[in-house]
């Protein structure tokens, strides 16, 4: 989407709820931390929400058929899809419970198999997908299948694609110049992954990586190749690329360990080559640059590696955004090495992938407000970057927690130096 997660995220898979130098190696404990509360955003429980293309800081009032680009996407727990508006300025939910428009009465929850809806973005404008069910017949994984929800003539539109029964959790492609965009997805049992052109009739094909169960698969921006994990001929969860186009596979990451959680992107730090990161062990967020090996070939090198603080020791649902030409990687930091747990406080972390911004940064460091704090999701406003996610107070050991709606915080890192754009 979400999503580990790893189980969650996707973008991402989300399962919880039920549930240095440029050239050298840089391990950072010490923590500092950003200006700014907490600030709830709503009480209500709106989960694995979705942002459209907005997020990015560039509001346009007049895409999508008048409908704006400042909006959010969630499925509720009564098989609701709903479409809600984000205020650019503040970063309100507009209105505060999500529930703006009512695209579909057939959406599976999020929590039902592992991810709710994502947003589809192309030449085409804003789209979504998501799992869903037969109109006629009682919600069960054998009444399921890719969802599309279009706009025409400024009204929400549905369809379940043609042969995709049992067919779930799909995850779509976000290129705004592309003229036709592609979708990922799982069967019910969540063993095998498959893609597709998302137009309707369009033929599956299985996406063949080694060892992939149920792990992070994510497309990279600008192309038709998903980053995804599985695992290695000793048997080492690893970090691949599988281009779509041409069915190759390329394990990137060498870890005697874990790893999962990956995601690529260019980034302008690095004259916009491509670097990504991933979690190893659970405990270490490392970033990955293509660099000149021994000799003169290119070949994927760590170059940092940040481990968290022994307090918040484990890195969940990482995901990264770029503001002012600098990326950012945002993540929980829990206590439990569970990340679905209810139980056990998380904070929210920040990191960039420059020395001089990689000091591991607390976001949500107030001690006496011991928090579950989970899915964590940006938003550049007006303001700069905030992260949204869903917050929940314990109950007890044996006892789900009790959610306290959405919250926010800000990032501190301040407005586009450029102008905030607004469509015309």
């Amino acid at each position: 989407m979400k999503t580990p997660f790893l189980p969650l995220r996707r973008r991402g898979l989300f399962t919880p709820w039920l549930l240095a130098g440029a050239l050298g190696l840089s391990l950072h404990v010490p923590l500092a931390h950003a200006s700014g509360p907490e600030v709830q955003v709503t009480p209500s429980f709106v989960i694995d929400f979705e942002f459209d293309w907005g997020r990015d800081g560039v509001y346009c009032a007049s895409c999508n058929q008048g409908a704006g680009n400042a909006r959010l996407a969630f499925s509720d727990g009564r098989q609701r899809l709903w479409v809600a508006n984000v205020d650019p300025d503040s970063g309100a939910f507009l209105p505060a419970d999500g529930q703006g428009v009512l695209v579909d009465k057939n959406a599976a929850a999020a929590t039902t198999f592992g991810n709710g809806p994502e947003w589809a973005i192309s030449a085409q404008g804003s789209q979504l997908v998501y799992s869903k069910y037969l109109a006629d017949q009682a919600p069960t994984k054998s009444s399921v299948g890719l969802g599309l929800a279009s706009m025409a003539g400024g009204q929400w539109t549905t369809e379940l694609l043609s042969g995709s029964l049992q067919r779930v959790s799909p995850i779509a492609t976000m290129d705004l110049d592309s003229p036709a965009p592609r979708v990922q997805y799982q069967d019910t049992g969540r063993v095998n992954t498959y893609w597709r052109p998302l137009a309707d009739g369009s033929e599956e094909h299985p996406i063949t990586v080694p060892g992939y169960s149920a792990g992070a698969r994510r497309w990279v921006p600008g192309t038709h190749q998903i980053i995804i994990t599985g695992n290695d001929a000793a048997g080492f969860s690893q970090v691949f690329l599988y281009d779509t186009d041409t069915g190759s596979v390329q394990q990137l990451t060498q870890e005697r360990g874990s790893v999962s959680g990956a995601m690529m992107w260019r980034a302008p730090e690095y004259d916009n080559t491509c670097i990504f990161f991933a979690v190893v062990n659970a405990k270490t967020l490392v970033v990955y640059r293509q660099l000149p090996d021994a000799h003169g070939l290119l070949n994927w090198q760590a170059i940092q590696r940040t481990a968290l603080p022994t307090g918040y020791p484990y890195v969940w649902s990482p995901e990264y955004f770029v503001h002012n030409g600098r990326s950012y990687i945002f993540f929980q930091m829990n206590q439990n090495p569970v990340a679905w747990t209810l139980n056990s406080p998380s904070q929210i972390g920040m990191v960039g992938v420059l020395p001089e911004n990689s000091t591991l940064q607390n976001l949500t460091p107030d001690a006496d407000v011991v928090r579950m704090r989970m899915d964590p999701e940006y938003y550049i406003t007006a303001q700069g970057p905030f992260i949204y996610y869903n917050r929940f107070q314990a109950q007890g050991p044996a006892s789900p927690g009790n959610s306290e709606g959405v919250w926010r915080v800000d990032t501190g890192l301040g407005p586009a130096l450029s102008p905030f754009k607004r469509g015309q």
